[in-house]
């Protein structure tokens, strides 16, 4: 029911995803007389017998605090269904709704993972050498030296299961790459890095530098990333809305478009936000992904993917007992 669209953009989005996926089932939770109107634009019935409706009374809006959430819509359809994730009749949860009530929901049913005390938003982004994680991306607006070092240990450890990388680089975001720079917080968590052998760290990286390429997990406070992903989205905008304006009538610019039409069409397609939509909770004891709130219908289909990919790898399970491991350690090194 979340998100700018609703279900007209959701419920499209997980047809599309349910055709080439032929190995998912889905449960819809929401207002079973809406969702039902939607469904009906499926032709094919074998589609329809993987999705199941389950009715919602209520559903949470974008400006729900978290806290009213939690004390009176736990039966909303984000409630529910993070129940239904919790109960394990669920593998992953989708939604492009209130940021803020998946995060105290999520907390509330599904818990955190061993010695993680707040779980951060982390996606992908485009690299000149390939991709990047970047986490936290708003979850969690202030943080310690500590939640960085965890967030650090999560994102190399996804990277090592999703994208088969032994040693990921880790670098922490910061305004300059000289080690007196930063506020105190971040040079304590890079103090902590260093010390860390599971994690291969390698030092600041500064804003301009996220999309070099070379580093395979960014880590940084909430606020910090949000304002990096949101001034990059604007850049593309930007950048995308001058080009065709210098173009405008003159044959020549046309002409030349035309030329470079597929090298262009094929940076267009590496560049394009809606196959980078889809963002991860990472830390919390389930998978949770979370929604552009205005995606659109391919990229929240995008998201679906990105929860799909999380499932298959059972990536909350094979992060556990190594979070659990490492915590046994520092609670025996912490009794000497």
């Amino acid at each position: 029911m979340g998100g700018d669209s609703g279900p007209r953009v959701t419920v499209s989005a997980l047809l599309e995803s349910l055709s080439q996926h032929s190995n998912v089932n889905a449960l819809l939770f929401g207002d079973r007389d809406e969702l039902t109107t939607q469904l009906k634009n499926c032709v094919d019935s074998k589609i329809l017998s993987r999705i199941e409706i389950r009715h919602a009374d209520c559903d949470v809006s974008d400006t729900d605090k978290p806290s009213l959430v939690i004390r009176s819509k736990r039966d909303s359809s984000m409630g529910l269904a993070l129940q239904a994730l919790a109960n394990n009749e669920a593998d992953a949860f989708v939604s492009a709704g209130n940021t803020g009530a998946i995060m105290a929901l999520g907390l509330y049913y599904v818990k955190s993972l061993p010695g993680i005390s707040r779980p951060a938003i982390c996606t992908t982004i485009p690299t000149q050498t390939g991709r990047s994680y970047v986490l936290d991306l708003g979850a969690n607006l202030d943080c310690s030296a500590k939640q960085l070092y965890q967030f650090a240990l999560l994102g190399s450890l996804m990277a090592q299961e999703l994208d088969d990388i032994p040693s990921p680089v880790v670098r922490l975001l910061n305004v300059g790459e000289e080690d007196n720079k930063g506020h105190a917080y971040i040079q304590d968590a890079a103090t902590l890095l260093d010390a860390e052998p599971l994690i291969n760290y390698a030092g600041y990286i500064e804003g301009n530098g996220i999309f070099k390429g070379g580093t395979d997990v960014v880590v940084c406070d909430g606020f910090s990333g949000n304002v990096a992903l949101k001034t990059s989205e604007g850049l593309v905008q930007m950048v995308t809305s001058m080009s065709r304006a210098a173009v405008g009538n003159n044959w020549l610019a046309k002409l030349a478009l035309l030329l470079l039409k597929t090298p262009l069409q094929k940076l267009k397609a590496q560049l394009d936000p809606a196959i980078y939509n889809g963002a991860y909770f990472l830390g919390l004891n389930a998978v949770v992904v979370k929604s552009h709130g205005g995606a659109s219908r391919k990229a929240f289909a995008h998201a679906l993917d990105v929860a799909i990919e999380a499932a298959e790898h059972n990536l909350p399970q094979v992060l556990s007992p190594i979070l659990k491991q490492k915590m046994d350690q520092q609670i025996n090194v912490e009794d000497l």
